[in-house]
């Protein structure tokens, strides 16, 4: 027999339902699109057998440092470390009064990321079995990125002007022949993060090298 509809509906369907709707739709978490990322894992894929360690400054949550380290491990890349650097607690105040004083830029467009920390980042690591990344917390305005060398691949993404202009020299100095540097937000048409590109473009010329910007807003540089 049937069940009574009444009684049917008020215990079963509407608490199923209301199960269905609070659960909430798939988002994308990536700063990269799809081609960026496939892009991304070509070079990972490339610097396989070139000299040195891998690095991400600038990671917050980790979705891109988790999906990276799932790619190299499914490739079975060899056993490399991947440093994972951020102050995981936004942007620091220094790197945002230049903006403010120096680029004509607002302090509140630079309060992202905040909702962050060191524990929930390793925890991620943690949950997903990615035992070859080693966390570290600091200021890279304030740490010597050379002693992390030599590196096969870097990806640098810290997007305002003054710690990308203070990285790129300490990473080229620790970059093997044949490694890659990737800056993201080489967009100068991005109000908010143009001083990645003002950084990219002027370590460029520095060292006499034209800039290339791939995919909208990936910087490359590459060592011979």
């Amino acid at each position: 027999m049937f069940p009574d509809l009444g009684e049917f509906m008020d215990d079963v369907a509407v608490p199923a339902l209301a199960r269905c709707a609070s659960v909430a739709p798939i988002e994308y978490v990536y700063q990269f699109n799809p081609p960026q990322l496939v892009f991304l894992c070509q070079l990972l894929a490339d610097v396989q057998s070139v000299t040195g360690n891998l690095v991400e400054v600038g990671c917050a949550h980790g979705h891109s440092t988790l999906f990276f380290n799932r790619y190299l491990d499914g490739i079975r890349f060899m056993r490399k470390k991947y440093f994972a650097i951020d102050t995981f607690a936004g942007f620091v105040a220094e790197d945002i009064q230049y903006e403010v004083a120096r680029r004509h830029k607002t302090a509140e467009m630079y309060d992202a990321f905040q909702d962050n920390s060191l524990d929930a980042f390793e925890a991620s690591m943690r949950k997903h079995a990615v035992s070859r990344v080693e966390a570290i917390q600091c200021d890279v305005n304030a740490y010597d990125l050379e002693s992390l060398g030599p590196l096969c691949f870097a990806l640098l993404d810290v997007d305002l002007y003054r710690p990308i202009k203070k990285a790129l020299p300490e990473l080229y100095a620790a970059l093997s022949p044949g490694g890659v540097i990737v800056v993201d937000d080489c967009n100068p048409m991005n109000f908010y993060w143009d001083g990645a590109y003002q950084a990219y473009r002027e370590f460029m010329q520095s060292q006499g090298m034209t800039p290339k910007v791939v995919h909208g807003k990936l910087g490359l540089i590459t060592k011979a």
